[in-house]
């Protein structure tokens, strides 16, 4: 299958955000939202990878230790994206205290609902759509874009450098080491001159129970880079820290999700099989997945 580049796509499809994006009236009457627990899938199998400590922790409590920070990320995801949403005029959001007590009785914390218990959570808020939320990638970019946006950086810089200095084999060799810090900014997880690179991407889908029931709604969104704008709120010793890092992408990409169901997110009429109709979720991320 043909590939295309990230940065290209990347370019042609910001570029056409513009054209796409247009002042939309907010629902009337309001939407009552609820959020279902966020769950983190991201493969995460160090708690050092999410989290900055003076001395690395000891085998012996690594595993407790990862999993109360697992636990921490979902519940301040949650939260996050119930703020976010609330921040939506013609959005009625169920306050984050209510959800979570209501929540306490469809399992352990951090259990995604099924079908039957959105219905049932729907029925006990009064909502008319429930959020729910999947942490796919925290702290790395899955391989095929980084690689991708690597490589597609590299052969520009190669070529520029190339033309300009005859192929010189010193210039090209001094390129390619120069180049090599780029695997680590390109993957993620990288902080150099105070560029913060922790990337969080998140898919969200929104489930309605009238006039008839089931998925509305899938969405997607990723950042990378932590602007040094939201950096400079933190102490100065806090900001090479990657669990905050971390905490303002996450917050960022929640944010941006929520502004994006300010948009999108509607209750939709029923169709003749009596399912639904389906409100558009595509993104450059969706169709990275069809490339590769």
């Amino acid at each position: 299958m043909m590939r295309v580049p990230l940065s290209v796509l990347v370019v042609l499809l910001t570029g056409c955000s513009g054209l796409w994006t247009r002042p939309v009236d907010p629902p009337n009457p309001p939407l009552k939202v609820v959020v279902a627990p966020v769950i983190l899938e991201a493969a995460i199998t160090k708690s050092s990878q999410i989290h900055s400590f003076d001395e690395a922790p000891s085998p012996e409590i690594e595993p407790t230790l990862l999993a109360q920070l697992h636990d921490e990320i979902q519940v301040r995801a949650q939260w996050f994206l119930t703020d976010a949403l609330a921040r939506q005029e013609g959005f009625l959001v169920v306050p984050f205290d209510e959800t979570r007590r209501l929540l306490a009785d469809f399992g352990p914390p951090g259990t995604p609902l099924t079908e039957e218990q959105s219905r049932e959570l729907l029925q006990q808020t009064g909502a008319d759509v429930v959020i729910s939320a999947h942490i796919l990638d925290y702290g790395v970019v899955r391989w095929q874009y980084w690689v991708t946006g690597l490589v597609v950086h590299s052969t520009i810089g190669l070529t520029i450098l190339g033309v300009a200095t005859a192929w010189n084999p010193v210039a090209i060799g001094a390129y390619f080491v120069y180049e090599l810090p780029d695997v680590a900014i390109w993957s993620g997880g990288a902080y150099t001159f105070g560029w913060a690179f922790r990337p969080v991407r998140i898919e969200v889908e929104a489930f309605q129970l009238k006039p008839c029931s089931g998925l509305i709604w899938t969405e997607q969104e990723a950042v990378v880079k932590v602007p040094g704008k939201i950096l400079s709120e933190y102490p100065p010793e806090d900001q090479k820290r990657k669990e905050v890092q971390l905490e303002a992408n996450l917050n960022r990409a929640m944010t941006e999700i929520a502004e994006t169901a300010g948009r999108k997110l509607r209750q939709q009429p029923c169709t003749k099989d009596g399912t639904p109709e389906q409100i558009d979720g595509s993104s450059m991320l969706r169709i990275l997945d069809l490339l590769y």
